[in-house]
């Protein structure tokens, strides 16, 4: 392919969206059918539980991609149930505000790496600002829940920027009288708000956004459609890779939210040049990107643009060493408690491939136009390091063997099948 074709690319489902989507079964008495799911094993992991706890899950015979999810017809679970939340912090977390509109009592278990991940933060204000009985194991997994149905409506500031606790407070507020409002210095992810608020249109309903009547089975319209717009944050490895060399790409029907867009506007500033062209807004943009690569240049990243591009951390460091110059990113402590220390797996395997970089205790140094060498860098068994060390092997040219290459299969089981399709 020359620099002056075009490569069409279209990806899965965003597994943003798909969790919200697959966990708000649990709360919807009706039927939800979705197109572009994608087959990541995190959305499994919620697609399972929801199916443990009685939704039907129907996949077309024609398209895996589609599936119908049918609601909860009882939601009183009278023995503890056991949910496995595999790797999925998005899983865990959510569910801890989705369970409290039910009634029974809920242990949350996960994987090794997930079981060390922070869940006191969500699990304090669902505790002690919306009165529901939960607790977590030292801070972590297992979370012992005993829900009744009901919650207390308050005002909840965001401090962490999580929208994962965002939303589970959200969902907490459903099963609450008054209201709740949230605030945050910066605007995080915004899919729940953004899909609630569609929920509520689509019933011609008004009145403030976590409002439980849209919820309960008196809502006449039995049928949900949904089509997912493409992971934007799957077409983030790509998008960097036509950066960095020059070859024209196209990412079709992509998520474009504002509150994940952040890496494409930081790429900009680098030098790159990136169209967007929004095709449709009905309860998410979505559209075309444009990608022409460009000759890139070092860059700052601070604490306020951190929310809308936490995920493409790893897969920004790779364009900056690339860049002309030293790059900088502050204020991402938050890449700490990832599935790996993100800080310091990402730089120490950096240095292993030869590039000029910095460890500090919330984020980065990165120094372009070293040469990169061939090593074997480890993944640490995480799937958005394992991707980035991939794109920085192909773009370098060089042969970077990767340990735990196969975690891709968390967020994007088909990476490398799109990594040999452009090169």
């Amino acid at each position: 392919m020359n620099n002056n074709d075009v490569k069409s690319l279209s990806f899965p489902g965003d597994k943003s969206i798909a969790h919200r989507l697959v966990l708000l079964s649990l709360l919807l008495n009706k039927k939800i059918q979705i197109e572009n799911l994608p087959d990541s094993k995190d959305v499994c992991t919620s697609l399972n539980i929801v199916k443990k706890l009685g939704v039907e899950v129907v996949r077309s015979d024609k398209d895996k991609s589609e599936v119908t999810l049918i609601g909860l017809n009882k939601r009183v679970f009278e023995d503890e149930v056991t949910l496995d939340c595999g790797n999925s912090g998005t899983t865990a977390r959510l569910l801890c505000g989705i369970l409290s509109n039910l009634k029974g009592r809920f242990k949350l278990i996960g994987d090794e790496s997930l079981s060390k991940r922070p869940m006191e933060r969500v699990v304090r204000p669902l505790a002690d600002l919306m009165g529901l009985n939960i607790r977590s194991t030292d801070g972590h997994l297992p979370i012992y829940i005993e829900a009744n149905g009901k919650t207390k409506a308050t005002d909840f500031f965001n401090q962490t920027g999580s929208a994962q606790v965002k939303s589970a407070v959200l969902f907490a507020s459903l099963a609450a009288e008054g209201k709740t409002t949230i605030s945050e210095k910066v605007l995080s992810r915004d899919h729940t708000e953004r899909l609630l608020y569609y929920l509520m249109k689509t019933q011609q309903q008004c009145g403030q956004l976590a409002c439980s009547t849209l919820f309960s089975s008196a809502v006449s319209d039995d049928r949900l459609n949904f089509s997912i717009p493409g992971d934007i944050s799957s077409a983030a490895y790509f998008i960097v890779a036509s950066a960095i060399s020059g070859k024209r790409i196209e990412c079709k029907n992509l998520l474009l939210n504002p509150t994940r867009t952040g890496y494409l506007r930081v790429l900009r500033r680098m030098g790159a040049e990136i169209e967007e062209v929004i095709k449709n807004d009905c309860w998410e943009p979505v559209g075309d990107i444009i990608v022409k690569g460009g000759n890139l240049k070092a860059t700052d990243i601070k604490a306020d643009e951190i929310p809308s591009l936490i995920d493409e951390l790893p897969i920004l460091a790779v364009a900056m060493a690339f860049a002309k110059g030293k790059s900088r990113v502050s204020g991402a402590s938050e890449l700490r408690v990832k599935e790996s220390d993100r800080i310091s797996c990402l730089i120490s395997q950096l240095k292993k491939a030869g590039v000029d970089c910095s460890e500090y205790e919330d984020g980065f140094e990165i120094i372009g136009g070293n040469k990169i060498v061939s090593a074997e860098l480890d993944s640490f068994n995480d799937h958005r390091l394992a991707m980035s060390f991939a794109i920085l092997a192909k773009c370098a040219k060089v042969d970077l063997k990767v340990k735990g290459r196969e975690s891709v299969d968390i967020s994007f089981p088909q990476f490398y099948d799109y990594l040999s399709s452009l090169w």
